[in-house]
């Protein structure tokens, strides 16, 4: 019986009084509120008394399923009623004596547990909790701002040591990542606890978090599984719902009060979860965005209770399309989860329930997904392809086929939640075939994807095996955009080289279908580049003024990549100390690299290589009141960057290679009108198409940069002034949501 074939009251009262029954409760953010730290988050008195009642029931066993150690459960709960599941399954207690699960070496966690006590010592409010057979980094209390940086470090130590220990895992909580066995799990206790409660048992599993699901996927069909929603909403294998901790103990003291012969009225009832669809989901959608990542104005309440949302970047382009049209917005939710488990997909509104809020799908990651698609095919094979280092490209038939069948787990979240005729937008390199499996799906409406990376040559393009088979994918998109006019000119050559197909300048034929192709650059909102700051902001930026001197600023800001150029703008640097040493102790550079992929060893040798050129230059000309070169591994917000690029007397933006590269375009927007600084730009970024008026440079060539970089610091006012009125018109003739409505209006058109 469930919710659907009578009351949920009545449901619940035949459950309450099964016996025998068992009841599998998890604590932290179910039995226990979540609190700032593992230590403070203590079950209370009347958490205690409600467990031990409920242990002392006839016909109930009572059993804690929990990720802490056992030392701590016992002394929370030394009476031998309480049956204990210690760290996620590795040991438990069942009538006053414990037990280890399986043969378990916990010796490689020892170096891990070092390495990340280090990692947390350097972030304010990181905490690595030490078990017997787990390692857990919380940052729930480290500056929402700082937390990526962060993970990245902390994902690259953890997947490093998961690659060398295949017996252990990674796993996400909530605001907690946890290294555990891989053959360790929860679900291990329901069997346990079935077979100690007795012939005929019903179980009743409570949890919050992804650990709990292993408990919940083998109950039996007369059990039942509640959801506490704490924090996202996922896809859950529970049946029912409850909001917190608060409700979780309101049920729990209702159901003691049955058992206990009284027919007190619930205060509150889980409530049913439609199993045959998300919640709150309209299929009649009219715009489905779909990207790799789901964008950070996903609904996530904070410890706080404060729903948090960020508009940068591609978001600001596109919410107001999606709000406007109702829209959803399909990517992956950032989780991993391990290859032997079920993936994981979800959909919710970002807010409200009204038909102008903007939906959110998404779709976890298995570990091998992880691996031979994002890590694989996605960054080991595209992105260094379509930027043109063919010496960087890794191909395996493990990636292809994997790319292929994460767009098959996309669309077969998308198909069910837009209508046959939506209009679909997909973005970038990691999502290539997607109209195609959405086309195999009967989607007929308009489907346009936007490439934000270089697109190659055609001899560089046809080094990859399925190339003919990755642009025929394409096709079946009605429009195509790029950066610029070379991108456009490359497709259409890879197109006709590879494919019996018809090219034109703006629209290629192929399969009975027209495809249109065209450069629509992406803009920034500039306006927000000139918001005037928090004083926090301003003090911060102003130590780090403080720290030059009279010395004149020039700025570089990138991802950590190795298409950005870094050594090479380092060395020029250097080289211009020395064709010009006067300006030694008149000029730094603050080079600011935004963390990225630090598991992936060859960018750690990027960054070995750019911290060695930056001590050799600081010991080469670095003097005692004046360091030539600061280095800051870490990202920054808007408002940070807005005030540095303001104070900046050169932007030093010199990629090998760049679709776009936005920090251009921000730079610019940043500037004072009246004493702007220079923008220093690389020929070979996209940005370079429009921003004619910068100082143009070629980052392979190092003393015509160093050359350049002297010619930038000393152009004169009236010049700097004429370049940059020119280049901020350019930056406001498209902005970001422009362009996307611009986007819009030309993939309709096509139809």
């Amino acid at each position: 019986m469930d919710g659907s074939n009578g009351s949920s009251a009545q449901h619940w009262l035949t459950l309450a009084r099964h016996t025998p029954l068992g009841i599998l409760c998890d604590l932290d953010g179910t039995l226990v509120p979540f609190a700032r730290t593992p230590e403070e988050a203590r079950p209370d008195a009347g958490a205690l008394e409600l467990v031990n009642t409920l242990a002392a029931l006839p016909g109930v066993t009572m059993a804690i399923v929990s990720g802490r150690p056992k030392s701590w459960l016992e002394a929370f709960f030394p009476s031998p009623h309480v049956f204990l599941v210690a760290e996620h399954g590795a040991a438990r207690r069942g009538m006053g004596a414990w037990e280890n699960i399986g043969k378990i070496d916990p010796a490689p966690l020892e170096e891990l547990a070092a390495r990340l006590e280090r990692l947390a010592e350097r972030h304010p409010g990181a905490l690595v909790e030490r078990k017997q057979t787990t390692v857990a980094l919380h940052y729930r209390q480290v500056q929402r701002g700082m937390r990526g940086e962060l993970l990245v470090e902390a994902y690259g130590i953890i997947d490093k040591f998961v690659a060398k220990n295949p017996s252990f895992e990674r796993l996400e909580g909530v605001l907690v990542a946890e290294i555990r066995p891989t053959s360790v799990k929860k679900s291990s206790a329901v069997p346990w606890v079935r077979e100690l409660a007795g012939a005929n048992t019903r179980l009743l599993a409570l949890g919050d978090d992804v650990t709990d699901e292993h408990m919940f996927r083998v109950l039996g069909a007369n059990d039942e599984a509640i959801v506490v929603r704490t924090t996202e909403r996922r896809r859950t294998a529970a049946r029912w719902e409850l909001d917190d901790s608060n409700e979780v103990r309101a049920v729990l003291r209702w159901l003691q009060g049955v058992r206990a012969g009284q027919t007190p009225l619930p205060v509150v009832l889980p409530r049913p979860l439609n199993r045959r669809a998300p919640e709150n989901v309209t299929p009649s959608r009219d715009l489905l965005v779909v990207s790799n990542r789901l964008p950070e104005f996903r609904p996530i309440d904070g410890d706080d209770g404060e729903r948090r949302r960020n508009v940068g970047g591609l978001v600001s382009a596109l919410e107001p399309a999606l709000r406007s049209r109702g829209g959803m917005w399909l990517g992956w939710s950032g989780k991993t989860v391990s290859s032997s488990e079920p993936v994981t997909t979800g959909v919710v509104n970002e807010a409200g329930d009204t038909s102008s809020s903007v939906q959110l799908a998404w779709v976890d990651y298995t570990e091998s997904w992880y691996q031979d698609y994002y890590s694989g095919f996605c960054n080991g094979t595209l992105w260094p392809l379509f930027h043109s280092f063919p010496s960087r490209v890794e191909m395996s038939d493990a990636g292809w086929a994997a790319y292929r069948e994460v767009h098959e787990a996309f669309a077969d979240l998308a198909a069910p939640h837009t209508s046959s005729r939506a209009t679909i937008w997909a973005h970038d390199y990691h999502l290539l075939l997607f109209a195609h499996v959405m086309r195999q799906r009967g989607h007929a409406g308009p489907m346009g994807h936007f490439l934000h990376i270089p697109f190659p040559s055609l001899d560089i393009f046809s080094m990859l095996p399925w190339a003919a088979q990755l642009v025929d994918a394409m096709l079946d998109y009605d429009l195509i955009g790029f950066h610029t006019p070379q991108h456009v000119t490359n497709f259409a050559a890879c197109a006709a080289a590879l494919l019996p197909a018809k090219v034109s300048d703006d629209v290629i034929k192929h399969r009975g279908r027209e495809t249109h192709i065209a450069a629509l650059p992406i803009g920034i909102i500039p306006d927000a580049f000139q918001e005037p700051p928090e004083p926090a902001v301003v003090e911060e930026v102003d130590a780090l003024m403080r720290t030059l001197g009279d010395a004149k600023l020039v700025l570089g800001v990138d991802r950590l990549d190795y298409t950005k150029g870094i050594p090479e703008r380092l060395t020029a640097f250097g080289r211009m100390l020395e064709m010009f040493p006067e300006w030694r102790g008149k000029v730094s550079l603050v080079q600011i690299s935004v963390p990225s992929r630090a598991d992936v060893p060859l960018y750690a040798e990027q960054r070995a290589t750019i911290e060695s050129i930056v001590g050799r230059l600081n010991g080469e000309f670095g003097e005692a009141a004046w360091v030539p070169v600061r280095y800051l591994y870490r990202s920054y917000g808007k408002e940070q960057l807005s005030q540095l690029y303001r104070a900046a007397a050169v932007g030093y933006v010199t990629p090998l290679r760049d679709g776009m590269n936005l920090v251009a375009k921000e730079y610019v927007a940043a500037q004072d009108p009246e004493d702007p600084g220079v923008l220093m730009l690389s020929q070979f970024a996209g940005a370079a198409v429009e921003m004619q008026d910068a100082v143009l440079t070629n980052p392979y060539y190092i003393d015509g940069m160093a050359r350049d970089l002297d010619r930038s610091l000393r152009m004169r006012l009236d010049e700097r002034k004429t370049r940059h009125a020119k280049l901020l018109a350019t930056v406001e003739r498209s902005n970001a949501v422009t362009w996307a409505e611009s986007f819009l209006d030309a993939l309709a058109a096509c139809r």
